[in-house]
Parts: C-alpha cells; sequence; structure tokens
C-alpha cells in the first residue's frame, strides 16, 4: 500500500472526498468487517483493506463461474466432500455451493479466518493470531501500522495499550461474509476451518479441493508452489479431484477472466482432465510427483 493512512469515506467534507487528486485515497471504513447490519457488498469492500498473512483479503462475488461450471461438468459430485481452501470470506464458496447437486460436505478454509478486535479510547485496533496489530481504526482515519515503520512508531502507544487489553477484553472476529454465515447456520453440511495450504488437511479426505486465486508465484517462489501442491496431493484420495483459479485484478481490467486447471490424483501424480484457459501454475502441477 502506498499510503499506509487512508481517510475514511463519509466522514469527511463532501467536496474533498470528490476531488480528482484525493478521491482515490478515501477508503470504505474497514471495521465495516464489525458492524453485524453490513450488506454482504459493504463488508466486501470493507475487506480488501485487510492486509495480513502478507495478502489482501480482497474478495467478491460471482467470480468463478466459468471455473465452476468446468468444476460441475467435469467431476461427479453427488454426495462429495469439497474443501474449498483460501476461500476468504467465502462469497464464491457460496456461489458454488448454490449451484452443487446433492453434495455431502463443504468446507470453508482459509488460514486468516479470525481476527482479535480491542477498543482503544475512540480506536478499535485488530490484531493476528501472532498479535501484530494489522489495522488501527478511527472515526476519519484508518492506518495500517505493520506496512509501515513511520506508521508503527506514530501509533506505537496505542498498540502496546491495545495489546496490554487483548486478553481482557479483546473479541474475535470472523471474516466470513454475512451471507457466508447465514449458509453455514441454515445448511449443517456447510462448515468452516483454518487451515494453511501447506500442510496435509486433517481430515477425512476430500473427493474434491478448489483453490482459488492463492498458488500464485505473486505469493510464492515455485519450490514454495511445488511443496503446497504436494501437501494437496496428499490430501486427497486415489482419483480425487484438485480445482486451481486464478483471475486476479490486472491493470486497466475492470474483470479478467478466470482461468482454471482440473487434475486428478493418479499415484503420485496429478492427471490434468480439464483448463479453461492458461492457468498460471499448470507447469508446476505437472511435475508433482514426476520424479518420484
Amino acid at each position: 500500500m502506498r499510503a499506509p493512512i487512508r481517510p475514511v469515506r463519509g466522514r469527511w467534507p463532501a467536496a474533498l472526498e470528490r476531488v480528482g487528486p484525493t478521491r482515490r485515497f478515501f477508503r470504505q471504513d474497514p471495521l465495516t468487517i464489525l458492524d453485524e447490519t453490513a450488506t454482504p457488498e459493504a463488508f466486501r469492500e470493507a475487506m480488501a483493506s485487510i492486509y495480513v498473512g502478507g495478502t489482501i483479503k480482497i474478495t467478491g462475488a460471482a467470480r468463478h463461474t466459468g471455473p465452476d461450471d468446468l468444476l460441475i461438468e467435469t467431476v461427479p459430485l453427488d454426495g462429495a466432500r469439497i474443501v474449498d481452501i483460501g476461500a476468504s470470506d467465502g462469497s464464491t464458496s457460496v456461489d458454488l455451493v448454490r449451484r452443487l447437486p446433492d453434495f455431502g460436505e463443504y468446507v470453508i478454509a482459509d488460514l486468516f479466518l479470525t481476527l482479535r478486535a480491542v477498543d482503544v479510547g475512540r480506536h478499535t485496533l485488530l490484531f493476528d493470531a501472532d498479535g501484530t496489530c494489522v489495522l488501527v481504526g478511527g472515526r476519519r482515519l484508518s492506518a495500517w501500522p505493520h506496512l509501515s515503520r513511520a506508521v508503527r512508531g506514530l501509533y506505537a502507544p496505542l498498540i502496546r495499550r491495545g495489546r496490554d487489553r487483548l486478553v481482557a477484553s479483546g473479541h474475535e472476529v470472523l471474516l466470513l461474509n454475512p451471507e457466508t454465515r447465514r449458509l453455514i447456520a441454515e445448511d449443517p453440511r456447510v462448515t468452516y476451518r483454518v487451515h494453511d495450504v501447506f500442510a496435509v488437511w486433517p481430515g477425512p479426505q476430500p473427493q474434491v479441493i478448489k483453490i482459488a486465486n492463492l498458488l500464485r508465484r505473486l505469493y510464492f517462489t515455485d519450490a514454495q508452489l511445488g511443496s503446497a501442491l504436494t501437501s494437496v496431493r496428499d490430501s486427497l484420495p486415489q482419483g480425487g479431484h484438485l480445482m486451481i483459479v486464478d483471475n486476479p485484478r490486472l491493470a486497466g481490467v475492470a474483470s479478467p477472466e478466470p482461468r482454471a486447471g482440473i487434475w486428478r490424483r493418479d499415484g503420485a501424480r496429478l492427471i490434468e482432465v480439464a483448463r479453461l484457459g492458461e492457468p498460471e501454475i499448470a507447469d508446476l502441477v505437472a511435475r508433482v510427483g514426476a520424479s518420484g
């Protein structure tokens, strides 16, 4: 982020927010994620200001229509256990669940599903599981101290007070969209859990694993991606399927076409069975188990 302190939209003179040179710096209040009455759309916009684990929690609905079509047309899903890794706030998970046949179980998984919030005076601070302050939210300004040494120094006294209060007065913030929470409440087949893509899935093996916009060279080296893919392979039973989707935001492109691939586990290998466009790391998937 070029400016790790941003003015909150709607809290400043309207004329200032409309001025071309400054308008782009205003952000939806990230603390909208704490509002139980927030609309799904407002929640998603606020999530785009949550930076945790080195990534931005960008999310959206109706982003994976083509890949979901490919999955439904290619893989038998009746009774299937499906795990969606890196699902962020679950918006695209909800899209897929609503289209599935009579599936058995759907798990929405992400490494960063919760934060801890604590109020200090007129500010609310959000901390990750490691105790790092990832956001300082105020009425007129939002700040990301972990992204800037100067900002971290500016807010250091406030952060110390917040960290001291975490145990006594902090509360958990679930980073799931209101629509996702409603679906989980209504359908006992849909659950969520924290999971690291570099670890083998600890529960019963899923017949399908979906991973979208996570296994990318933007975030990981090829060696790291290979390690993650090996763990994913080992999470699948023989004949199980992996779908990888990537449709990152591109400069000058409003809605980039999603790319996707589907692979079936065959021994130590992942064999491609369907493709939509050119998935970014298809070459790395093809190498999994090649030397074994």
